[in-house]
């Protein structure tokens, strides 16, 4: 009998060990480095933001945080290998919005996964507003001037596209869809491939951040012409927006991070606080707004709805405008 209770005992106490273990591994995390994955090229807005997250929550955690860069089919390779990941909080996603939630509208069938349930989200960061330049001798000097120029010559122009799904993507399509100009299209892999095009003149035009068409700004090489956004950037306060052209077009960059679904809710709730912790302060301010980057700093919730909105405007603009066909 006493044997027979202390196995039961022994057996209990086993079980209630092996339960709290996950707990327990948690409670400690991190206790190895964390790979946070941006799905697109270095350089580019999204790569220099995540660097930042990076480097700070390095600090706070004491262990290395280490970006990697996995670029290729408009964010989705980055994304699904998150997604392939363990729940666990060592894996994680930067994005932007092309990677979740208009790659799955562009691209249903070749997009393996499915941002509203493969994805737990942990951070909103903030607001990029997307800017369009020309080349610095296209004699135009706003969206209504360059409408005409087009307008005069169908086909003879194009544009860089940086991204598939990309705010830049979508709002150059909402700009042919209001005013029927023929502009080819040019597809890169990435912002920094396609900013380095319009440097060596091989795009007349791109729509993207202001971080990667900064380069060009400076050396003279762009003229700015319009800002796809509800309001004008602090930066370039002379520019007007589409709308104030009479142009109907708004299509703004978002930044946040997820994790693949199923992360534990204790550790949805720490990695998240300690994000919103590390990007807090006027320091981490000034760096985002020197990018174009308005800081709206939000938890797992703020970013849900950032996904969801995502996925259904693209959805609507994209039918609209047959970027699917």
């Amino acid at each position: 009998m006493k044997m027979n209770r202390r196995r039961a005992l022994t057996s209990t106490v086993s079980t209630l060990a092996a339960l709290s273990l996950p707990a327990l591994a948690q409670s400690g995390f991190p206790n190895r480095p964390v790979r946070i994955v941006v799905p697109y090229p270095a350089a580019g807005p999204t790569d220099s933001l995540g660097r930042l997250l990076a480097q700070r929550l390095s600090v706070l955690w004491k262990v290395p945080v280490v970006v990697e860069n996995r670029p290729g089919a408009g964010g989705t390779i980055g994304a699904q290998n998150v997604v392939a990941s363990r729940p666990d909080g060592y894996s994680l996603l930067f994005t932007a919005g092309a990677a979740t939630g208009s790659s799955e509208v562009l691209n249903p069938t070749g997009t393996p996964f499915r941002t509203m349930r493969d994805f737990t989200p942990l951070l909103f960061l903030g607001v990029q507003p997307t800017m369009m330049v020309v080349q610095s001798n296209m004699p135009v000097n706003d969206v209504r001037e360059f409408v005409a120029l087009a307008k005069a010559n169908p086909g003879k122009f194009n544009y860089a596209n940086s991204s598939p799904g990309s705010a830049g993507h979508f709002a150059f399509n909402m700009l042919k869809l209001a005013t029927g100009i023929d502009v080819v299209e040019i597809p890169f892999p990435g912002a920094a491939p396609a900013n380095l095009a319009f440097a060596q003149g091989e795009v007349q035009t791109i729509m993207g951040s202001l971080l990667g068409m900064l380069p060009n700004l400076q050396t003279g090489k762009a003229k700015p012409i319009g800002v796809a956004s509800a309001e004008r950037m602090d930066a370039y306060p002379n520019v007007p927006t589409f709308q104030e052209q009479g142009i109907p077009v708004i299509w703004d960059t978002w930044y946040g991070m997820v994790a693949p679904a199923g992360l534990p809710a204790d550790l949805v709730a720490k990695i998240s606080a300690d994000m919103m912790a590390v990007m807090e302060g006027d320091e981490v301010r000034a760096s985002m707004h020197k990018m174009g980057v308005f800081r709206r700093l939000g938890g797992p919730e703020r970013m849900r709805e950032a996904m969801r909105t995502e996925v259904e405007n693209a959805t609507r603009v994209a039918r609209e405008s047959k970027m699917v066909q």
